[in-house]
């Protein structure tokens, strides 16, 4: 094999090596295109066909030690919100939220445990910082989204019930 061949062919495994390694460190995906929050939740508040209402929203404080686990794990902060009346649970479902699947996030605020208690007596819940929103359906399989915007509304409307007190 003349040498021009062995550079090219090393030159290029060597390119798709960095390739390779970008893709996995900075866990870039090709399938997955930026959504919104509200879509999301649309997706799953929708059982079989059905969609289930939310009754109550409880907010709690806690820590991103789970960040990574698809079980939920509520705080043991006794401070909690709850919401009851359909216009605060209204605008925390149609907040518009621009979020990923994927992508590398680097948690530097407060992280809040969202429950959502459903209408056919299920729980979904939501881990929230300024950077990403991870959902934890009943079913367990949790998934995390990376926020696209700058300042995570939702975020900002759960801690602003924190600051007053």
């Amino acid at each position: 094999m003349p040498k021009k061949y062995i550079i090219i062919g090393s030159t290029l495994a060597f390119i798709i090596i960095i390739l390779l390694v970008s893709i996995f460190y900075f866990k870039i995906s090709f399938t997955s295109l930026p959504t919104n929050l509200p879509i999301v939740l649309a997706d799953e508040l929708t059982s079989d066909g059905e969609r289930r209402h939310v009754n109550s929203i409880t907010i709690m404080k806690s820590d991103s030690s789970h960040m990574n686990s698809d079980e939920p794990v509520l705080p043991e902060s006794e401070e909690e919100i709850v919401l009851n009346q359909s216009n605060d649970i209204t605008r925390m479902l149609i907040e518009d939220v621009r979020i990923y699947n994927g992508g590398r996030i680097i948690n530097d605020s407060q992280e809040y445990t969202v429950e959502m208690s459903l209408s056919d007596d299920t729980h979904l819940y939501l881990y929230i910082t300024n950077e990403y929103i991870r959902i934890v359906p009943p079913d367990q399989n949790g998934k995390l989204y990376k926020v696209l915007d700058k300042e995570n509304a939702v975020y900002v409307y759960f801690h602003s019930f924190f600051e007053e007190k």
